[in-house]
């Protein structure tokens, strides 16, 4: 669950300030796993049957999210205004993992 949590904070770095009413996020970590999550201007993440609330300080370029297992957070090195399909950057995260994040999908 926690691979999976730091793959939706990473999703919210990207997506920052002009964030569409949804947006679909394909996570490949560095180890070799690949996630997808879907982001709702609501402030939730999903993907599958799991749902997260999330939080974005765009002055650091953080996303955090509270957890069972304590606050993760990620940062991601490039983020945009204006986010696009195909758009992708590099993360870290608080728990050492890193990898990249990229645009799949964008609804309005």
């Amino acid at each position: 669950m926690k691979k999976i949590l730091v793959s939706v904070l990473v999703a919210g770095l990207i997506a920052a300030p002009a964030m569409a009413a949804s947006m679909t996020l394909s996570f490949a970590a560095d180890g070799g796993e690949t996630q997808e999550w879907t982001l709702n201007d609501d402030g939730i993440a999903t993907s599958g049957d799991v749902s997260v609330p999330y939080t974005w300080d765009e002055t650091g370029g953080v996303l955090c999210a509270t957890t069972a297992d304590g606050e993760l957070c990620a940062t991601i090195a490039e983020t945009s205004d204006s986010p696009a399909v195909g758009d992708s950057s590099t993360y870290t995260t608080n728990t050492g993992q890193a990898g990249t994040v990229t645009i799949t999908a964008m609804a309005q």
